[in-house]
């Protein structure tokens, strides 16, 4: 054999290699990319199948928490404090006597000094005004009124009238919401609510309920000018470390369905005020079916007609598909 004869035979099979790489790159490569692009091939992974499950619709808030007693402690006639007989964190029953206040502007005014009794029965906490919190910490009175200290009195507003304490009960638990028109259709009286405080960290959510919804808008104070419906959750504190002031999580479900037939949310199309699927039919075939869609969250969709359990649908429009 010549070496000319020998150097044909190895191109030979170099080129036959070549060109068999080429074919399993365009086989295994090329064809399925094309094959992709023209709609051929559906991915296993663009494909959902229908099932029986519960799907719920939910309402999410947030708010500040409060004590649902805050009981602002007063005096009837304007004085001068003589004696104070609590000091703050001090739990105090209803009707304990907590300070003595002398009438009149000044110690030389003679009227007899006169108890002031708890109105209700909590844990003693310092009043603070606006000015107080407009100060810069190291200029607050964090203590409770000193001996001698004016006190503005009122028999009938005690809104008007000087703090001298108040009585909170932190037992249970109040979270304050601002919802819209649209949200305050979802909500009722007694519903549930799960609470998740974010201060608690990786803590499961409280119990809690919704005990007030308010029949009228009102100043939200929240954005402005706007207004906004009145919500309150109650709960209780359940011996968690739950400081007022910390903000909270509300969700409640608003609705809930069971063993109902479940879509994934982006396997639904519409257009036109229809609802419609692409159902998956094999081959790479599919099929547009109109359907009847339920309740619906941002996940999932449930379907009243048109899809049977098992039923096979896109999560993806098919190419060529415009919508």
């Amino acid at each position: 054999m010549t070496k000319t004869y020998k150097t044909y035979i190895k191109r030979f099979f170099i080129m036959l290699f070549i060109l068999l790489l080429l074919v399993a790159a365009w086989w295994y490569g090329a064809k399925p990319i094309i094959a992709k692009l023209r709609a051929d091939i559906i991915a296993e992974n663009e494909i959902a199948t229908v099932k029986k499950g519960t799907i719920e619709t939910t309402f999410k808030g947030s708010g500040t928490i409060t004590a649902k007693q805050d009981v602002k402690v007063t005096s009837k006639p304007s004085g001068i404090v003589q004696a104070i007989y609590v000091k703050e964190g001090d739990f105090v029953k209803k009707d304990q006597k907590v300070a003595l206040i002398k009438p009149g502007r000044n110690e030389f005014e003679d009227y007899k000094p006169l108890p002031i009794y708890a109105p209700a029965s909590g844990i003693v906490v310092k009043c603070l005004n606006q000015d107080d919190y407009d100060k810069d910490f190291s200029d607050r009175d964090l203590s409770l009124p000193r001996l001698g200290t004016f006190l503005t009195g009122s028999y009938d507003d005690a809104e008007r009238a000087t703090c001298l304490l108040r009585l909170v009960d932190m037992d249970t638990l109040i979270i304050p919401m601002y919802v819209t028109e649209m949200q305050i259709m979802q909500l009722k009286k007694g519903m549930e609510a799960d609470v998740k405080i974010n201060a608690l960290g990786e803590h499961k959510p409280l119990k809690g309920k919704i005990t007030y919804i308010s029949s009228q808008m009102e100043k939200s104070g929240r954005w402005g000018d706007s207004s906004s419906f009145m919500v309150l959750t109650e709960m209780p504190r359940s011996g968690e470390n739950i400081l007022l002031g910390i903000n909270a999580s509300i969700s409640v479900v608003t609705e809930k369905r069971e063993n109902t037939l479940i879509i994934p949310a982006n396997a639904l199309f519409e257009k036109e005020g229809k609802s419609y699927v692409f159902k998956y039919l094999g081959d790479n075939k599919t099929q547009l079916t109109e359907i009847e869609p339920g309740l619906s969250n941002d996940q999932e969709v449930e379907v009243l007609n048109g899809l049977q359990e098992n039923d096979r649908v896109l999560t993806e429009l098919p190419y060529g598909e415009s919508w």
